[in-house]
């Protein structure tokens, strides 16, 4: 499909390019109006119809492969829907970094991944780091929604959230009437399979720790310009402080330097982002990060920076 530029202008936000985090929503909005998320919005078919609904509310939708935002935006865009914005990245860690203490009215998730490995257990949203994000982002009264495909997800969903000390689970349903379904769930349901919901309200509100410091991002000099086979012999390496981690993924040579093509990690927050290693015409060595993509200012993201000039410089 097509990028329409004129669109991801009108409802795409860079959080990470913004001087201040949580967003201060009803700047970019425009209006104090009740704020609700839909997390994995997909092809934005419920987040155009549940906006509809709610014309006095504002709506952000957050989800990760971009092929979903550029599918959904020309329904919000032929709906007039203005009081929606998107943003790309994991909602487990943007939902508490976005969003202000008691904010929140609504939060939603539909058919999210359910990783079914113990070992990806931490990526669930119902974890009890998640629920604490949950009751620190919710207003008392709030609502958390999950609707999902697997019955087991429902019922440990329902068994955190309740269990958390936050949440009373008000209803847990098999194939419950819905005023709107999308394509996946009528399919779903065609096919003769079930499907499960899970509506939790908050009772008591909790503080989630925030991730991002938003210290401006340092710039890196080095002492003197490093080895050509030193930058090069970079790629493929990966370094870790605690919680941080740096891998290099490739390096590529530049007219006046190096780029490196990064990944940083803080516990399971990936980000990607470029590097630039730079030889200026005065003598100076910079490594500092390229603008776009324009990572968040996480404590990997700084212990990258550092790390890869205590490399270069050897």
């Amino acid at each position: 499909m097509k990028v329409r530029p004129n669109l991801l202008q009108q409802y795409e936000l860079e959080p990470a390019l913004l001087p201040q985090l949580p967003v201060k929503w009803t700047q970019e909005f425009g209006r104090v109006a009740p704020l609700a998320v839909e997390i994995g919005f997909g092809n934005g078919e419920y987040l155009d119809w549940w906006s509809g609904q709610h014309p006095d509310w504002n709506f952000v939708g957050i989800e990760m492969p971009q092929d979903c935002v550029i599918r959904a935006l020309p329904k919000f865009a032929q709906s007039g829907r203005d009081h929606i914005r998107v943003v790309r990245g994991d909602a487990r860690y943007l939902l508490r970094e976005l969003f202000a203490p008691n904010s929140l009215e609504h939060v939603l998730m539909q058919f999210p991944m359910p990783w079914t490995k113990a070992k990806q257990a931490k990526h669930r949203v119902y974890s009890p780091q998640f629920s604490t994000t949950l009751a620190d982002v919710l207003k008392v009264g709030g609502f958390f929604e999950l609707v999902t495909d697997q019955e087991w997800y429902a019922k440990e969903a329902a068994e955190v959230l309740g269990g958390s000390g936050y949440f009373k689970i008000l209803a847990e349903e098999t194939n419950p009437e819905r005023p709107f379904r999308t394509r996946y769930e009528e399919k779903w349901l065609e096919d003769k399979r079930s499907i499960f919901r899970v509506l939790a309200q908050i009772e008591r509100t909790a503080n989630a720790p925030r991730l991002l410091d938003q210290e401006t991002m340092e710039i890196v000099h080095l002492k003197k310009s490093p080895l050509p086979e030193a930058v090069l012999e970079l790629a493929g390496k990966r370094f870790s402080q605690g919680p941080s981690v740096l891998e290099i993924k490739e390096v590529f040579t530049a007219k006046d330097g190096w780029i490196l093509y990064i990944v940083t990690a803080d516990d399971s927050f990936s980000q990607h982002s470029y590097v630039r290693v730079q030889q200026k015409s005065d003598g100076r060595v910079l490594v500092r990060l390229q603008p776009r993509p324009r990572p968040y200012p996480t404590p990997a993201v700084h212990f990258a920076l550092q790390e890869l000039g205590r490399q270069l410089d050897g």
